[in-house]
Order: C-alpha cells, then sequence, then structure tokens
C-alpha cells in the first residue's frame, strides 16, 4: 500500500495517505484456503501457506483528480505459495503484457461463436 500511495501523490491523484481508500478499496494481499478469502490473525508466514498479491486502482469518473485518469481500474493479482526458502509464484505462466493480454484476446475473439 506505501507503494501505491507513493506513487499515487507522484501523479497527483490523492494529495496524501488519508485518501487512499478512495482509489484502493481493499488491501493487496489475503489468505487463500478453504475459502477463496480466509481471514488470519497471524502476521507470521510459514510454509504452506498460499496468499494472494493483489494491488488494486480504481479511479471512478468524477474523481476529484485530473479526468485523464477518470474510469482507469487497474488490478493485478498472483497467488503465492510460502515456501521454507521464500516464496514460488503459482500464477508465474499468465500473461503479464500488454503484448501477451491482447494476443489471448484475440485468440478468444476467434473462436467465440457468433
Amino acid at each position: 500500500m506505501e507503494v501505491l500511495v507513493e506513487r499515487l501523490v507522484k501523479l497527483g491523484i490523492i494529495q496524501n495517505k488519508s485518501e487512499e481508500k478512495n482509489y484502493c478499496p481493499h488491501d493487496v494481499s489475503h489468505f487463500v484456503g478453504l475459502d477463496v478469502h480466509d481471514v488470519s490473525l497471524t502476521k507470521i508466514l510459514v510454509p504452506g501457506m498460499v496468499l494472494t498479491m493483489e494491488p488494486g486502482i480504481y479511479i471512478p469518473d468524477s474523481s476529484d483528480c485530473d479526468k485523464k485518469y477518470w474510469g482507469i481500474g487497474i488490478r493485478i493479482e498472483d497467488d503465492v505459495l510460502v515456501t521454507e526458502n521464500g516464496c514460488k509464484v503459482l500464477s508465474e505462466a499468465a500473461p503479464r503484457t500488454v503484448e501477451e493480454i491482447e494476443m489471448i484476446m484475440k485468440q478468444d475473439e476467434k473462436s467465440t461463436v457468433k
């Protein structure tokens, strides 16, 4: 959240941290378990835990920021397994670049029955 807030301030979208929830309404992570959004009181990560890394910024129309940012919504999500030596990104094969995503979207358009 600190990085998101820092960048939003730098862009002039917000003035300070107190405005972050206007554009980042959810936290950047949660546990994944029997319930997709498992809740845990622990702040200690141990091997075998799975959690998301999902920063998101959503700028509604009529926001107080510059109109050029209105209507933008960005959410990046990865699922991560905590291991003995760090973590393994379980979603590492997912498309990451604009080009990769657009290529998949074009393939999907071709396969859609019209």
